[in-house]
């Protein structure tokens, strides 16, 4: 499978199509085409409430009834869904239990990857140095420990 790739600075689908059609002849004459997955940057704080909006939508009620509006045949739909429905739920339960336990797991790591980019997104490179600083500062604390273990062990010896 290939996948083409076109940025695309304008709305006219006429261009659009152009550029989609340069690329697919620049395929077809065996030039390597890269994959160009540029999209516009969302304002701050949209992919997060993005990620949090999928998350309260992750479950499926499993009692939603499909209505149907037509005058005389609706509300036999309706009854006959609710008959099948009945006559199946030993069936389909486990089923849209494995489905909505996944959209939930799957929702709460977009969720935690979208606050990760937020967070980098806010201040790109004091997340890390924070990280280097706590460790370096664990490190200076171990060897000083290690450093008076030593002296004391050596003062021992001496007496």
């Amino acid at each position: 499978m290939t996948v083409f790739s076109v940025d695309a600075s304008h709305d006219d689908v006429e261009l659009m199509l152009r550029d989609v059609g340069d690329a697919v002849r620049r395929w077809e004459s065996g030039e390597s085409l890269g994959l160009s997955l540029s999209e516009q940057r969302l304002p701050d704080g949209a992919l997060l409430q993005r990620a949090r909006l999928l998350r309260m939508q992750a479950r499926i009620d499993r009692g939603a009834i499909i209505h149907s509006t037509r005058p005389r045949v609706g509300p036999l739909v309706i009854r006959f869904q609710r008959l099948v429905r009945r006559l199946t739920w030993w069936f389909t339960e486990p089923l849209l239990q494995q489905v909505s336990a996944y959209q939930v797991n799957s929702a709460l790591v977009v969720e935690s990857l979208a606050e990760g980019v937020d967070a980098l997104g806010r201040d790109p490179g004091t997340t890390a140095e924070n990280d280097l600083r706590a460790r370096l500062a664990e490190l200076e604390l171990r060897v000083q420990q290690l450093e008076s273990q030593l002296g004391a062990s050596a003062a021992g010896r001496e007496t």
